[in-house]
């Protein structure tokens, strides 16, 4: 059974805004930088928005065909959050 990595560190997100209005995603997260490397996003698992007290936090889980990563934008603060990461075998 596949590990969970708990990571919980702040990271550089660059991520793509999209205007049309027939586009099911909004803002979808191509790049992150973690550790030193960049990492680029290959597919949006999916995105869902919940709260924390009276935040509004955004969900993303994406890959990049080698691991899965869980990654949340503070809709407050402008800040992205590495939750976690889970590598595909």
């Amino acid at each position: 059974m596949p590990d969970i990595e708990s990571v919980r560190e702040r990271v550089e997100v660059l991520c793509v805004f999209s205007f049309s209005k027939n586009s099911r995603e909004k803002c979808v997260p191509r790049k992150m930088k973690y550790k030193g490397r960049t990492i680029t996003f290959s597919e949006l698992g999916f995105r869902h928005p919940t709260s924390q007290g009276n935040r509004m936090i955004h969900v993303f889980d994406m890959t990049d065909g080698l691991a899965d990563y869980r990654i949340e934008l503070d809709a407050e603060s402008l800040t992205w959050t590495l939750i976690s990461t889970l590598i595909v075998e």
